[in-house]
C-alpha cells in the first residue's frame, strides 16, 4: 500500500497519497508539517499513481509560466473532468505532471514527475480545485494579525504588500505575520475569516491558526498615503484579482469565487491604500481599520 500523509488546512482534512511525494512532504518540503494531523477522516484526497493520462483535446482554459521549475502550467477541461498539467520549457527528458479532478468527487489523482518546486505548487491548485465549493479559497496577499484580527494586503507582485505587512510589524505594537502569499479566505457561520496556509511564497511564515477578518486593503504606489473605502462594486473588483487566476477562467469556479467574496463584501470594509514604504504608511491603514491609538 502506498505511503499517505494527512493535513488539516483550514479546518478540512486533506489526505495525500503516493511514496514519493509523502517522502518529500515529510523531508523536504519546508511549512507542511505544521499542518500535519493524525486525523484520518479526510473530506479530500490526492491520489498520485499512474492512472493519468492526457486526453487528445481539451479545451484550454488558461496557462502560465512559471518564475522557478521552468515549467508552462495549463489548466483545461472536458465535459466536468479538469486536467492540469505541468510541463517543461526546456529539452529535458522530464516528464509532465498531470492532474485529474472530476467535479464534485473527492478524489483528485496525478501522475508524473515530482519535485519540491513543482509539488509545491501541484498542491496549492490541487486543493484549489477540490476545496471551491466548501466557501474558501486561497487568496494571494500578505496577511498581517493585529488584535486577534486578520487584515488581508492585496496588490500585483512588486506593489509592496510584503514590505506594508513588515512595516505594520516594525511599528504598530501587537501585530504578528499570519501569511505571506496564500493565506485561505473563509465564509463561516456569517464570518470572513483567515487561516494560515502551507504556502506563504519566500517567507517561511507557517501557522496553524485562524482568525476573524478585520478588513483587506488592495495597495498601490504613490509618493504620499491616501487610504479611501470602497464601495461594493470597488471592492468585488479589488479583491477578484487576488483569486487564483487559473480557476477564475472557469464558468463554475468564477459563480463559486463570486458568491464567496460577495459574502464576505457583506460583513468586511475593504479599503485603497495610496502609499510610499514608510512608518506613515501603516499607520494610515491602521487607524482606518481599527482607529487612532489614543
Amino acid at each position: 500500500m502506498a505511503a499517505s500523509v494527512y493535513y488539516s488546512i483550514a479546518g478540512h482534512i486533506l489526505r495525500i497519497e503516493g511514496d514519493k511525494v509523502c517522502d518529500l512532504l515529510n523531508h523536504s518540503m519546508y511549512g507542511f508539517s505544521v499542518f500535519e494531523t493524525e486525523n484520518t477522516k479526510y473530506e479530500w484526497q490526492i491520489v498520485f499513481n499512474d492512472n493519468v493520462t492526457r486526453p487528445e483535446e481539451w479545451t484550454e482554459l488558461y496557462s502560465c509560466t512559471f518564475d522557478v521549475g521552468n515549467m508552462m502550467g495549463t489548466l483545461a477541461k472536458v465535459g466536468d473532468t479538469y486536467y492540469f498539467a505541468m510541463d517543461p520549457l526546456d529539452d529535458s527528458d522530464v516528464s509532465p505532471l498531470i492532474m485529474r479532478y472530476s467535479f464534485g468527487s473527492d478524489t483528485l489523482e496525478a501522475t508524473g514527475y515530482v519535485s519540491p518546486v513543482n509539488l509545491r505548487f501541484a498542491l496549492w491548485m490541487a486543493t484549489g480545485m477540490l476545496s471551491m465549493n466548501s466557501k474558501m479559497l486561497l487568496i494571494h496577499s500578505s496577511c498581517v494579525v493585529h488584535q486577534n484580527k486578520a487584515v488581508l494586503c492585496l496588490g500585483e507582485s512588486g506593489t509592496g504588500k510584503s514590505t506594508h505587512t513588515r512595516l505594520w510589524l516594525k511599528y504598530i505594537p501587537d501585530s504578528h505575520l499570519l501569511n505571506d502569499d496564500s493565506p485561505v479566505l473563509a465564509f463561516e457561520n456569517g464570518e470572513a475569516v483567515v487561516y494560515g496556509s502551507p504556502w506563504s511564497g519566500k517567507t517561511h511564515c507557517y501557522h496553524q491558526k485562524r482568525f476573524p477578518l478585520a478588513a483587506a486593503i488592495r495597495l498601490s504606489q504613490a509618493p504620499y498615503n491616501k487610504i479611501r473605502r470602497l464601495g461594493i462594486v470597488e471592492s468585488l473588483s479589488a479583491l477578484h484579482p487576488s483569486c487564483p487566476p487559473a480557476l477564475a477562467q472557469d464558468d463554475r469556479y468564477q459563480d463559486f469565487i463570486v458568491e464567496l467574496l460577495s459574502d464576505v463584501l457583506g460583513c468586511v470594509p475593504v479599503y485603497h491604500l495610496e502609499c510610499l514604504p514608510d512608518e506613515a504608511a501603516a499607520w494610515t491603514s491602521h487607524d482606518a481599520i481599527f482607529g487612532p491609538v489614543k
